[in-house]
Formats: C-alpha cells, structure tokens, sequence
C-alpha cells in the first residue's frame, strides 16, 4: 500500500533548518569575519551530553532535538557551556562597570527567559539588561540587579517609575501608585504553557 510524504511538524523543520544552517555556517570560511556571530542556546542535562540519550532544546524552537544533534552541533560549535552555580566566570561586576557583560546576559536570559515583563513574548535577542535599582543611583552591575526587558517595557518602567524585585529568581513588578493606588506587586518572567 503506497504511502504519501510524510508531513513533519513546522517545529521540527524549524529545528532542522536551523541545525542544519548553523552547522554549515561554522564551517563556512568565506563568511565576512566582521560579522557578530549568531548566539545559539541549546540546553540538556549532564546525562545527556554524558550517555548520547535523551533531547536537547534550543531557545525559539518548541521541537526538542536528538542527542546525535547535539553533538554534531558540539563538533561544529564554538560552546559556551552555562554552569548554574558555579565559579566559571565573574557574572558580579559591582558598580564600576555600568553595562551588562554578555556572560551575565546569557545569565539573565537562562533566567528570566527573555522579556521578563508579564506576558511579553520577546525572545532574549530583543531585550535589553536592566538595572533593578539604577546604576546611576549606585545599583550594580550584577545578576541580582538585573533584569531583561524589551524596549518598550524598559522605557515603560523608567517613563513611568515601575519598581522591580527578584525573589526567589522571579521578577515582581511594582506599579507606581498613579496606576495602582495599591502599588499590588505583580509576578513576571516566562509563562510556560502546558502542552
């Protein structure tokens, strides 16, 4: 009994499309060398890396990919591993610095996800690091004081004097008491949907 194509979910085209780009695109030597390169996050667990078994995620693309691609991906790729925890890199800059390192940018975007504001949609690649309590006001440059933001919500809570606090890694946003006499602090960061 003859079969017709077989149709693949748009997320799994994606995920090829991009796997596949991204591989060809390490390798390519005739590529501008002034070119940023493109910032790809795929997150797994120890096992995973460690036993070939198991799935990979990369941030945009809902279809997870195999351990077999991710390694291809590991061969190919300049890797940035991201140690939660741990002391590979300086992510506390205090107030000498004013901007976010990208180090502490891949920080804040593991935790916040990408836009932190309530219900924003943007992705990582379209926000910007905030300070919590401003630099300029003697807010440091550290994880614990930044926040990510889009554009608009950025300029929304400097035009209108929003207050934000981390606790527990989730951001609360205070609004001002001329849009809430109550100043009700409400929860940010990331709404995962159930599948």
């Amino acid at each position: 009994m003859p079969h017709g194509p077989t149709l693949i979910p748009i997320d799994r085209r994606r995920a090829i499309a991009l796997t596949e780009t991204f591989r060809h695109l390490a390798g390519c030597s005739g590529a501008a060398t002034e070119l940023t390169p493109v910032t790809v996050i795929i997150r797994t667990d120890r096992d995973t890396l460690e036993t070939g078994l198991g799935t990979a995620t990369i941030d945009g693309i809902d279809e997870p990919i195999g351990a077999g691609a991710l390694r291809r991906l590991a061969a190919d790729a300049n890797l940035i591993p991201m140690i939660l925890g741990g002391p590979s890199q300086v992510l506390d800059l205090g107030t000498s610095t004013r901007l976010f390192t990208r180090g502490q940018k891949l920080a804040l975007a593991e935790r916040d996800g990408g836009c932190a504001w309530t219900g924003c949609t943007h992705p990582p690649s379209f926000t910007e690091a905030h300070h919590i309590t401003w630099w300029s006001q003697g807010g440091p440059t550290n994880l614990d004081n930044g926040v990510l933001l889009c554009p608009f919500h950025h300029h929304r809570i400097h035009d209108d004097h929003w207050s934000i606090t981390i606790q527990n890694g989730v951001p609360w946003f205070i609004p001002p008491s001329h849009i809430d006499r109550h100043q009700t602090p409400i929860r940010g960061g990331r709404i995962h949907l159930a599948a």
